[in-house]
């Protein structure tokens, strides 16, 4: 693994860094990341910039001057773009887990009463297997304004590290942990808690 450099190039025999040195490599995987399939909307009267607009319902908006319901649309997944009220920020997001629970949500407000419907407000969560680590991750993990190493020892490979945005707790990440710990943390992100009541003086914080 190497961090802080970035490719250059793919070669015949691997691929070159933007540092200059050359690793050799049988085959190579390009990760670019993915994009929302909203080419078909395109002529729709729907926003459909970095996925379909939807509100806190998962009901699709049209924007004129103010959002206003397009009536019956409702989006989910990966391809939805969506006002959460837990984070109060638009997010969309491509787990696994998050399309699940999202199209469930959207069912159930596209078959309700208007006065009916719930917002829908996860905490978002992932988690990967790298080895014999397992990483897990609760909450909004971007534009944060500090992270801190809450418990555990980065350099044994088994620690949680906190988020704050504002001085709210947004996210956990944890690596080699027990659930139980994962578990409190998610909690202490879902009720809103404050920086200060979630972390106060603990932690190593980096910016």
């Amino acid at each position: 693994m190497r961090t802080g450099v970035s490719v250059s190039e793919v070669t015949d025999g691997g691929v070159r860094l933007a540092d200059g040195e050359q690793v050799e490599a049988d085959e190579v995987l390009v990760a670019v990341g993915s994009l929302p399939n909203t080419e078909w909307l395109a002529d729709s009267g729907l926003p459909v910039g970095d996925g379909v607009l939807c509100d806190r319902y998962c009901e699709a908006v049209r924007e004129s001057r103010r959002p206003q319901r397009a009536g019956a649309l409702y989006a989910a997944g990966g391809v939805a773009r969506w006002d959460n009220p837990l984070f109060g920020t638009p997010m969309r997001i491509e787990h696994r887990t998050n399309a699940a629970e999202q199209g469930m949500a959207a069912a159930r407000n596209l078959l309700a009463a208007p006065e009916a419907r719930k917002p829908f407000a996860p905490v978002p969560y992932f988690w990967s297997d790298q080895y014999d680590m397992r990483i897990q991750a609760y909450g909004h993990l971007r534009g944060h304004d500090e992270v801190a190493v809450v418990e555990g020892d980065v350099s044994g490979r088994r620690f949680v590290a906190a988020y704050r945005r504002g001085e709210r707790l947004v996210g956990a990440l944890a690596v080699g942990m027990p659930p139980k710990s994962v578990r409190t943390w998610r909690q202490a992100v879902a009720v809103g808690t404050t920086w200060r009541e979630a972390v106060g003086g603990a932690g190593t914080a980096t910016a």
